[in-house]
């Protein structure tokens, strides 16, 4: 069984466990592992002004067992603030694939990795495409995994 981190939209106003604490609890606890979904880092972090790597430094990153990517839609909220929604129904933003892919990769190794589309679904070149962005930059960090 895969836990998956959720993307947040609010939090509580208080609280004594941080979400990576809680996911690391579960998991540790459990025995079940991570589904580590990067753009719901990249959109809970953005959300709460959090450093979207350290999250991911925080998470138990041994217990990765596949990696999702999707896209998200950019709104505002009632304040005038960015407020990202996790969509799977967008292209994986370039952040997402730069800032944190490659990181969350750099961390865990390659890791089997699925691209989420739910609505909004392109043609299949399109898809593809993607697909394959992602097997580059994980042949990539197998070559570091190898030469290491």
């Amino acid at each position: 069984m895969l836990l998956e981190n959720p993307a947040t939209y609010v939090e509580f106003e208080a609280s004594t466990m941080a979400e990576t604490d809680f996911i690391s609890e579960v998991v540790g606890r459990t025995g079940c592992s991570l589904l580590l979904d990067v753009n719901n880092v990249y959109v809970s972090c953005i959300n709460h002004h959090r450093d979207a790597r350290a999250y991911l430094r925080a998470l138990p990153l041994a217990a990765v067992g596949e990696i999702h990517l999707a896209g998200h839609a950019r709104e505002v909220d009632a304040a005038g603030a960015p407020l990202l929604i996790d969509s799977h129904g967008a292209p994986v933003a370039e952040a997402v694939w730069a800032a944190l892919y490659d990181f969350a990769l750099s961390l865990t190794g390659p890791q089997p990795t699925l691209i989420e589309r739910d609505n909004d679904i392109p043609e299949f070149p399109v898809l593809a495409a993607e697909a394959r962005q992602a097997e580059i930059v994980m042949a990539r960090h197998a070559k570091l995994e190898a030469a290491a």
